[in-house]
């Protein structure tokens, strides 16, 4: 064991010292592309970046409305910089000037696209903020740094996205800097925090999301009221298996004559059945791949349920204020879930507290990446389908009252 520690000690060691060097030769480039930049004749808006999944920028949504308002207070139009594929559900539920997209991989990998993207932002903005944990030297200090903002203002930053050698240079490229409690917490606590030292009250509460009543359109839904089942996540490994969720979700419906309609980010190749397809199933609908990001909410708004990852289906089920269960793991414990005061929400997240918490997803106990992490196994389908049956139970007899 001593061995084994002293190795992953030294190889974090050397890591944070590489990702340095890396970052350094990205700066280096960057300042290259500066020089050949036009020099914009007046400073005069406001940049917020929040380049993450779906989950990150609705847990934003408060500082993110905060934020815009202060911008506008001081004359400034806030322009927010999404990823590419949530620029549509930005534009049509944010309440900011403009969006704008940057795919913080393709910046770290494609110097055509980094050049691209430094030329869009370079001296534009007279405000730059940077409220994300998950902050990294080579995307957004990098950015931060090209705004050429007069007022650079950011988070100090998450130890397994950002180096301590890389921290140091980092902060360096921050007029403030806004330092977070060492002691964990949810991302809601996180984004009022950073707030106050912003100057601004932002309660540690969901962000409401609003839609407008309609249907959605072009796709075929059951006549019925339905449930949604989301089996995908960013990651393989944060991701419980198709089939369990399959066979809790046919628990469930059956019990509550409900249909069962499946979303997530790519379309299936093959039909997807029920396991052991013996008897009467619930009626399942396949709509992966065919919603765009933006319509998720009128589909969800409109669902009895919605069972799925620690994901952004799970963050956006609860911003709906929908009964929305979750099969959560350890690798990043207590920044997603439990939502605070979670009691008081239509939600229910299962998980198994594990002594390897905190690893980040790079699990000791699986030998491949696009295996579905060891503490997300220990969770079984029964689980899920008696919290969720729980969940829908009480919803309904809330509604009743």
């Amino acid at each position: 064991m001593a061995v084994f520690i002293v190795k992953s000690i030294l190889r974090n060691h050397l890591d944070g010292w590489f990702r340095l060097l890396r970052a350094g030769l990205l700066l280096s480039f960057d300042s290259i592309v500066l020089l050949n930049c036009r020099k914009k004749a007046q400073r005069q808006e406001g940049a917020i970046f929040c380049l993450h999944g779906l989950g990150d920028l609705l847990l934003a949504g408060n500082a993110i409305t905060g934020l815009a308002g202060q911008m506008r207070s001081r004359g400034l139009p806030a322009v927010l910089f999404v990823h590419p594929a949530l620029v549509g559900f930005a534009r049509r539920y944010f309440n900011v000037d403009r969006v704008e997209g940057i795919d913080r991989h393709r910046f770290t990998r494609r110097f055509a696209y980094r050049a691209a993207t430094l030329k869009a932002v370079a001296g534009r903005f007279a405000l730059a903020v940077q409220p994300t944990f998950n902050r990294m030297l080579r995307v957004e200090d990098c950015l931060v740094r090209v705004t050429g903002a007069p007022e650079r203002i950011g988070i100090a930053g998450h130890v397994p996205f950002i180096s301590p050698q890389e921290r140091w240079c980092g902060d360096r490229l921050y007029t403030k800097l806004i330092v977070p409690r060492r002691a964990p917490m949810h991302e809601l606590e996180r984004y009022a925090e950073f707030m106050t030292g912003m100057g601004l009250a932002v309660p540690p509460e969901p962000w409401r999301l609003r839609t407008n009543g309609q249907k959605l359109r072009g796709v075929t839904l059951p006549r019925s009221s339905y449930l949604v089942v989301s089996p995908n996540a960013s990651d393989k490994r944060r991701s419980w298996p198709l089939e369990n969720f399959l066979r809790a979700a046919r628990q469930v419906a059956t019990q509550h004559k409900l249909a069962v309609v499946l979303t997530g980010g790519e379309k299936n190749h093959f039909p997807i059945r029920w396991p052991d397809d013996t008897g009467a199933n619930p009626d399942l609908v396949d709509l992966c791949g065919q919603i765009p990001t933006e319509d998720l909410p009128d589909l969800l708004a409109h669902a009895e349920l919605v069972i799925s990852n620690d994901s952004g289906i799970y963050h956006l089920g609860i911003s709906l204020d929908r009964p929305t269960v979750a099969v959560g793991g350890s690798g990043l414990p207590a920044r997603y879930f439990p939502y605070p005061n979670e009691a008081t929400l239509p939600t229910k997240v299962l998980y198994r507290p594990v002594s390897c918490a905190g690893c980040n997803w790079r699990c000791i106990h699986t030998t491949s990446r696009s295996e579905t992490a060891w503490c997300l196994q220990q969770i079984s389908w029964p689980e899920v389908a008696d919290a969720a049956d729980e969940l829908l139970r009480r919803s309904l007899e809330h509604a009743t009252v």
